[in-house]
C-alpha cells in the first residue's frame, strides 16, 4: 500500500471502510446494524479505512480481511460509507480526516476517524446508510473459514 499515498481532499463518492469485530452486527444479507458505530468506552473516534484503488477489488478486500483476522481467528465484516453519506446525507455530519496508523504496517496510511456518533439514532442512521451501500465484506467464523 502506498508510500506515497497521502490522503488529501475528498470527494463525494470517496468511500470509507467500517470494521465490523462481531456476527450480530452485520447479517448475511448485509443489514448493518446500529451497534457497528457504537464507540468502545473511552474512544473519542470511529475508525476508518480509506478504500483506495486496491481496496475496491475483490483481491485487495480479500487480504484486507486476511490481514485484519480478529484475535478470534474469525475474519471482520465490513461496510461501507462514502464522504457524501456521512458529509450531506448524515445529519449531523460526521467528516472523515486522515489520521495515520503507525501500528499499521498495510492500511495506516489510509486510516481515518470521524468523531463519535451522538447517540442511539445517530448510529442507527449510520447503519442505514451502510445497507443501503450493500455489503463489502461478510463477517466469516473461524470454523467456517476456506483456508486455501
Amino acid at each position: 500500500m502506498g508510500d506515497d499515498s497521502r490522503l488529501g481532499r475528498f470527494i463525494a463518492d470517496d468511500s470509507f471502510l467500517r470494521r465490523i469485530d462481531r456476527k450480530n452486527r452485520i447479517t448475511d444479507d448485509g443489514l448493518v446494524m446500529w451497534q457497528a458505530f457504537k464507540p468502545r468506552d473511552g474512544e473519542s473516534s470511529l475508525s476508518y479505512t480509506y478504500q483506495d484503488d486496491v481496496l475496491k477489488t475483490a483481491e485487495g478486500l480479500r487480504q484486507y480481511q486476511i490481514r485484519k483476522v480478529l484475535p478470534s481467528g474469525d475474519l471482520p465484516g465490513a461496510c461501507k460509507l462514502t464522504f457524501y453519506d456521512l458529509t450531506q446525507a448524515l445529519e449531523p455530519s460526521l467528516p472523515p480526516r486522515p489520521e495515520e496508523d503507525h501500528a499499521d504496517p498495510h492500511y495506516g496510511c489510509l486510516h481515518c476517524v470521524t468523531d463519535v456518533p451522538q447517540d442511539h439514532v445517530h448510529m442507527d442512521k449510520l447503519a442505514k446508510l451502510a445497507t443501503r451501500n450493500g455489503p463489502v465484506l461478510p463477517f466469516v467464523l473461524k470454523k467456517h473459514r476456506q483456508v486455501h
